[in-house]
């Protein structure tokens, strides 16, 4: 087992660009990890320890695996991240049946002007509170987070995944539904902006408060922000600088950021041009060309990803190993690519398909 401060060394020279001894990798998937350990999905959000523990034991068991994104999952997080119920294995679905966003339109055109009146956090506690979602269920997640940290780093494994956030679109989109507050932009885009103002205050002091733990990564999420959801004048002006600001924030508290940014960003390749070199790691779920990208960014970032999903899930294990070296060749051959999973791996990728990704990593020479 090699050591966390070899870990962490080898997925920064790759952030930073810098000569690596082995392609890092970096292992992403809860859902899949959780059913590979024998815990049913409902065991596994439901108990911290024991999704820590079963992160643990796969990454002793997964040599070549650097660093791990999410080791255990606290649901109620993401129905305050998209204003929607989440439907949750155990409670609701079927033990072994992966957690849904219940996504409705909940979120009214009045509503940006209750969260300009009363402030984000009395508005959001009310919303909440009416879509049967109780903000204090995040405090024993709030509690595990040093424990599933330290379990993870006596492994000799870094989290990416130690503080997470998105700008205000994420929300409004969840609660407000992509189509309606596309159509609110144009129709009162100052009565929007305003409102997504004074949630962003909110919603980046909690960002740093999860910051002063000090984690290795952070997510700044992209999800509805992706250019092809919303389109350049929208992005621009509704989630460019919210992302930009917490991108900056996240390095300013010593953290690497992970920009998790779903679907196409093909046609902002050139505005991530704008974000620090050398300091951060665009994670790809083999939507947008990463060769593109590596052409557009050169070696200003770090680039993390992609073997597709229904490749893990449907492919052979030397298609994966084959995709997975050709990717290595043309993007990141001596540095600055973390291997994973296109987003999550999938809950029912082949055992043989998910080791043969990592394998091609210790195998690869550098």
């Amino acid at each position: 087992m090699e050591s966390y401060e070899k870990h962490v060394e080898r997925t920064l020279n790759a952030v930073h660009m810098q000569p690596v001894d082995k392609i890092p990798y970096s292992y992403s998937g809860p859902a899949y990890l959780a059913l590979r350990q024998g815990l049913t999905l409902a065991e596994y959000v439901g108990d911290y320890k024991a999704a820590a523990r079963a992160s643990a034991q796969f990454c002793l068991e997964h040599p070549g695996v650097d660093s791990i994104h999410s080791p255990a999952m606290c649901l109620e997080t993401l129905g305050i991240l998209w204003l929607s119920k989440v439907a949750v294995p155990g409670k609701g679905l079927p033990d072994n049946e992966v957690w849904q966003l219940l996504e409705a339109q909940r979120m009214t055109e009045d509503d940006y002007r209750k969260i300009i009146d009363q402030g984000y956090p009395k508005w959001l506690y009310g919303y909440l509170k009416d879509i049967g979602i109780a903000p204090t269920k995040v405090l024993p997640w709030v509690m595990a987070q040093k424990g599933i940290a330290k379990t993870m780093r006596n492994v000799g494994i870094p989290v990416m995944n130690g503080a997470s956030t998105g700008g205000p679109i994420e929300y409004f989109c969840g609660g407000r539904g992509l189509m309606d507050f596309c159509m609110d932009v144009y129709d009162e885009p100052e009565l929007v902006k305003s409102s997504m103002d004074v949630a962003y205050k909110f919603m980046k002091g909690v960002f740093e408060m999860q910051l002063k733990s000090k984690p290795f990564g952070a997510w700044v999420g992209g999800w509805r922000a992706a250019p092809s959801m919303i389109g350049h004048d929208i992005f621009m002006e509704f989630a460019w600088p919210y992302l930009k600001d917490l991108v900056n924030t996240t390095i300013a508290a010593g953290a690497i950021p992970v920009l998790h940014f779903d679907a196409c960003w093909d046609s902002e390749l050139e505005t991530l041009r704008e974000l620090p070199e050398r300091k951060c790691i665009l994670m790809f779920d083999s939507f947008t060309d990463m060769r593109k990208a590596r052409e557009i960014l050169d070696e200003r970032m770090c680039f993390l990803g992609d073997v597709p999903a229904s490749m893990l899930a449907f492919g052979t294990a030397d298609e994966v190993y084959e995709y997975c070296v050709k990717l290595i060749d043309d993007v990141g051959p001596k540095t600055g690519l973390i291997l994973s999973s296109g987003c999550d791996c999938p809950p029912n990728a082949k055992h043989e398909n998910v080791d043969a990704m990592i394998q091609a990593t210790l195998d690869y020479r550098v």
